[in-house]
């Protein structure tokens, strides 16, 4: 009798201690198989990765201060090149669906893409937006969070799955601004951010040797002032003022010189950024 109750005993201790490790055993196991299929599916040079999105799910923290109150674009990019020797040649199809926290409603600006490959002459790159508003059109309170769980799946030529958890704050009134960029991009995008309740005057300024204002951009048509400069007896703009209007984000885009480089950058990076915010 004693030696059952001794065995029920040991038998309860090494249950409540499986039940303890069992999560962290399938999440370990989980991050394993991912990182050994991840080197699989490179053995066949196929590559489908994101700036805001990995294989065992991210914790994206958006650095550009949201006032709560207006809805707020954030840009995904999605690519099938690991750098300039790895890449994949086929076209990517893929699709991506989201969920976000209770107190935002969140919207894809699509629900499925292509990366196109360097076989078609593509630049292994693609981007989609998620744009998140307020629930029920309240805004929420300084301080506040808000999340977006974003999943994109690819479809062909390989399936695989990458998914990340972007995390919103509402902070202080403030101007922001990041740069949208990737490697083979031939352009960037700069978006700046007025969480202020008043408009907003600002100045890009740039080195034209790395970087061309895109001169059919609404930016520069009712811009309010820029600066020139002379380089091999050409007159290029070096600064371009104008308004962004409050509680909003406006986009300028910017072609590169070399567009082998990649220019992100986000507010509080501690990086100089080749487009800079007055």
């Amino acid at each position: 009798m004693k030696k059952k109750k001794k065995k029920l005993i040991i038998l309860i201790i090494v249950l409540v201690i499986l039940i303890y490790i069992m999560p962290r055993f399938v999440s370990t196991s989980r991050y394993v198989y991912n990182v050994i299929y991840e080197h699989y599916l490179a053995s066949k040079d196929f590559y489908f990765t994101s700036d805001k999105l990995t294989t065992n799910h991210t914790e994206y923290e958006v650095t550009n201060n949201w006032s709560g109150a207006e809805s707020y674009t954030i840009p995904v990019t999605m690519s099938s090149k690991k750098n300039d020797m790895a890449f994949t040649e086929a076209d990517i199809e893929y699709t991506i669906t989201c969920s976000s926290s209770s107190n935002i409603s969140a919207t894809l600006s699509k629900t499925s893409g292509t990366i196109v490959g360097t076989d078609n002459s593509g630049s292994n790159t693609d981007y989609f937006n998620v744009v998140i508003e307020p629930a029920g059109g309240t805004a929420l309170p300084n301080g506040a969070s808000a999340w977006v769980e974003v999943v994109a799946t690819a479809t062909s030529p390989y399936h695989h799955t990458i998914s990340g958890k972007l995390i919103v704050e509402v902070g202080a009134e403030d101007i922001t601004y990041e740069i949208i960029d990737s490697a083979n991009s031939p352009y960037l995008i700069v978006n700046i951010t007025n969480t202020t309740s008043s408009t907003a005057n600002v100045t890009l300024t740039y080195d034209p040797d790395d970087v061309l204002l895109d001169m059919t951009s609404t930016f520069y048509s009712q811009s309010t002032g820029n600066t020139t400069e002379q380089i091999n007896s050409y007159t290029y703009l070096n600064s371009i003022s104008g308004n962004v209007g409050s509680l909003s984000v406006t986009s300028v885009k910017f072609y590169k010189q070399d567009p082998s480089q990649n220019y992100s950058y986000s507010s509080g990076d501690n990086i100089v950024p080749i487009i800079g915010l007055n």
